[in-house]
């Protein structure tokens, strides 16, 4: 049975950072990503993992716990709370992040239109790494709004070839990436960068991506989750519970089939919103 699955201070680990500008590509040799539509079966597979391998899994090491912003104005759309997210396709970083907000929101509603592509495979670390892709997609939920912004295309070739603005941000997009980056001591805009509500935020990866170098595809990276020992699983289930618990903190702990879980519950204890 899926974990309550709806409708279907500060930590920054400077290693796991990937800058707007200063990307830190590398020259090797690598075939330009590419964009297929995401396998049902490899979507239900993230989505539906159990609520016993998600308490199995709890909060493990490695992860990083997200911050939090303490009498910042609330951030809505459509009456609901809103979750903000900036990332890149070519961007190692945000493709491991993905497949744990993936796994999270989809706790709280359904996604549609997800695309299958890797990061760039001339970024550090060595991709490509399987993931998906936000550009396209729509978030359905009666508890909160996902807005997330794709900013930018994956490479063609080595040393950024082909990269280039693919959704651009809105003013108030801008500013809040900038503010809250600022905010939380980065000299600069991060991918990716996750706003739950003003209230908490992700600035960077939450574990580092290398665990998925080599992995060959979306199938194999989902086959692990039903193994809560499984370090693939432990990275990415345990990130989801702390992203789960950051969702929580701004929908007044609703619903209470997913945010009364006793891995969110110690996840909003952690991060410092229960």
């Amino acid at each position: 049975m899926a974990f309550g699955a709806v409708g279907l201070v500060v930590v920054v680990v400077v290693a796991l950072v990937i800058v707007k500008v200063a990307t830190g590509s590398s020259s090797g040799n690598g075939t330009a990503p590419v964009l297929t539509v995401a396998s049902p079966s490899t979507l239900a597979q993230v989505t539906g993992v159990s609520a016993s391998v998600a308490s199995s899994v709890g909060l493990p090491s490695g992860i990083t716990v997200p911050s939090v912003a303490k009498g910042q104005p609330r951030l809505t759309s459509g009456g609901k709370p809103e979750a903000f997210y900036v990332g890149a396709e070519y961007c190692p970083n945000c493709a491991a992040e993905r497949w744990a907000m993936i796994m999270a929101f989809s706790r709280f509603g359904s996604f549609s239109g997800l695309k299958e592509t890797t990061s760039s495979p001339w970024e550090n670390p060595p991709g490509p790494i399987p993931t998906f892709s936000f550009h396209g997609s729509q978030y359905t939920s009666n508890y909160v709004t996902l807005v997330t912004v794709e900013h930018e295309t994956n490479d063609t070739g080595p040393n950024e070839a082909g990269r280039k603005t693919l959704e651009p941000l809105s003013s108030q997009e801008s500013n809040l990436w900038s503010k809250y980056s600022t905010h939380f001591g980065l000299p600069y805009e991060a991918y990716p960068f996750i706003d739950f509500g003003n209230k908490v935020f992700v600035l960077g990866a939450s574990y580092n991506p290398a665990i998925l170098t080599g992995q060959a595809d979306q199938a194999t990276v989902a086959s692990n989750f039903k193994n809560p020992k499984n370090e693939i699983t432990q990275a990415i289930v345990g990130t989801a519970n702390y992203l789960t618990a950051a969702v929580c903190s701004v929908t007044g702990n609703q619903p209470s089939s997913v945010c009364s879980a006793s891995a969110v519950t110690q996840a909003e204890h952690a991060i410092g919103v229960s």
